[in-house]
Parts: structure tokens; sequence; C-alpha cells
């Protein structure tokens, strides 16, 4: 059951990626790339995504989204307020719980079978952020691979 939790949660997050949100001027929730890698980001607000390996591969309109909408390109950022359907507004309403988010290299995604993606569940970071966290931080979380 927490399976099918989490592959709803990359679902929803999938299709709240797609842009039609309302975009608040000064509203963000910015994930910064640091690495040399093209990295996907995926977030639940109930378990840890490292708790649950799930492949993250979709049909193939839906993967295209969720590539397009949930990647950030090396060394770049994303404002997830508006393409995550609005997880600052989440943890803005829910201050007391946690929110995860979980960082994969695309490579990993692209290359690798759903079977040997769940074996080897190749995450690169997780963060476990609450509303705390996130003021603290100006809502932007900086991911620097471990080399």
């Amino acid at each position: 059951m927490k399976t099918y939790k989490f592959i709803l949660s990359v679902l929803v997050l999938a299709l709240f990626c797609s842009g039609s949100c309302e975009h608040k001027e000064g509203q963000r929730f910015i994930i910064q790339n640091n690495s040399e890698q093209e990295i996907i980001v995926v977030n639940d607000f109930y378990y840890s995504i490292e708790s649950r390996p799930t492949c993250l591969k979709f049909k193939d309109t839906e993967y295209q989204n969720f590539i397009y909408n949930c990647a950030i390109k090396p060394h770049s950022d994303k404002n997830f307020e508006r393409n995550g359907g609005g997880i600052g507004e989440y943890v803005l309403s829910h201050p007391n719980d946690t929110l995860y988010i979980g960082v994969f290299n695309r490579i990993d995604i692209d290359t690798m079978s759903c079977e040997e993606f769940k074996q080897k569940f190749p995450m690169k970071h997780e963060w476990k952020v609450t509303l705390t966290d996130m003021q603290a931080a100006d809502w932007t979380l900086v991911y620097t691979p471990k080399e």
C-alpha cells in the first residue's frame, strides 16, 4: 500500500509540475543543482523517499512531462513553488509537518531497469524539511553531490 501512495505522490507531483498553478509574485521554493549531472527531484508529504524504493519510470508522455517539470539541469536552479504544485504553500499550511525531497541523477532513471532501480535505489540526497528549516534557508535548498 505504501508503494501505491508513493507512486500516487510522484504522479501528483508530475501533474502539478505541469506549470498550471498560479504563481504569486515573490513566492518561491528554489532547489539549486550544483552538480555536473541533471537531477530529478521528487517529494512526498508523508514518508521518507528512501523508505520506499520505487521505480520512477512512467508511460512515454507522462515520463516526458515528469522529466520536463521535475528535472534540474547542471549548475542551475528551479522554482518548485510554481512548477511543483505549491510545495511552499503546503509547508506554510502544515508548519509542523515534514516534507521529504529526494534527488536522483536523471542518467540513473534513464538507464536502469525498474527492477535494477528498485534494488539499487540510487537516491543521491534526501532533505527532510519543515517550515522552520525552509525559512532558515530562505526557501532555497542547494544540492551539492558528495564526491
